[in-house]
């Protein structure tokens, strides 16, 4: 059935008379006539049953208009839908990053796009997880590696080195370790996937075995730990560099280089990429780029 044809058959049911649906619509009452008896044809049915005064819908005419009714707004919820689209903002883009990142590095430029786009929404799974980006449906994932995936674009984001920290009232009362070996005597903060500290000895790099006082699946917990004093933590220069500006914590065993890590953002290789999934990836290069 012809779209125009019921969308016309609608307001002439609503207005009650083929005059003020034509002068509505800014067409002849002859013109619409004609439509709807067109349509009475593709129907196959009787939709309208009139005299000189009065106008009814038959059971047909009851029965389309009660589902015709629902086309306008069908129809504009539909173009609306096709005119975001590809090209437009709205719509949600979604990304997975570790939980340390997506809240030191990730949430300022989150938080700039929604106060600036209030028709993007920002869907993130803050977990160690490696994600499928493909099967999962992800637009694209910040990732600590060293090496990218090769089936995917990455851009390199930021190099950040770790550093051992502890609080000077912790150092006061326990001693300053100058070297690697030394931290066995202490209390350390562990990350509970990575037991290992890496540290370049003698131009080597070797890893201690530090079983933690305390140990968390997070950087921010251990953080916490560190700012009140119970003991050494190894944790990225980025989480703490406004504590080691203060004071608050003091960078430990200065003559080991520590492991450097990098930090990529990558997403599938696609012909086509939404533009607020664009708009989001370039913020964050643009941002984090601010921060290193």
């Amino acid at each position: 059935m012809n779209l125009e044809r019921m969308c016309l058959f609608c307001e002439v049911v609503k207005q009650g008379s083929y005059t003020k649906a034509a002068d509505l619509l800014g067409v002849s009452k002859g013109y619409l006539s004609t439509q709807i008896k067109k349509l009475e044809l593709e129907t196959g049915k009787q939709l309208l049953v009139r005299n000189t005064r009065t106008m009814r819908l038959t059971s047909a005419g009851e029965i389309l208009f009660k589902q015709a009714s629902k086309l306008p707004t069908f129809l504009q919820e539909t173009q609306s839908l096709l005119s975001q689209g590809e090209d437009g903002l709205a719509g949600t883009v979604k990304c997975t990053a570790p939980v340390g990142l997506s809240t030191h590095l990730l949430w300022p430029v989150f938080q700039q796009l929604m106060n600036k786009h209030n028709d993007i929404n920002i869907w993130v799974d803050s977990s160690n997880t490696t994600h499928n980006l493909v099967a999962d449906d992800f637009d694209f994932a910040v990732r600590i590696t060293n090496t990218p995936p090769q089936d995917m674009i990455a851009k390199h984001l930021m190099r950040f080195k770790y550093i051992c920290c502890a609080t000077p009232s912790y150092l006061a009362k326990h001693g300053e370790p100058s070297t690697p070996q030394a931290l066995k005597s202490h209390k350390c903060l562990v990350l509970a996937h990575w037991q290992f500290w890496t540290f370049d000895v003698d131009g080597t790099p070797q890893k201690f075995d530090l079983s933690g006082k305390f140990t968390a699946s997070d950087n921010d917990l251990l953080k916490k730990a560190a700012l009140n004093h119970h003991g050494i933590a190894r944790l990225p220069e980025y989480m703490i560099k406004q504590q080691l500006a203060t004071g608050e914590l003091v960078a430990l065993i200065p003559n080991f280089e520590p492991e450097h890590r990098d930090i990529y953002l990558v997403y599938p290789q696609m012909n086509t990429r939404p533009s607020r999934v664009k708009l989001c990836i370039e913020a964050i290069i643009d941002g984090v780029s601010k921060v290193t």
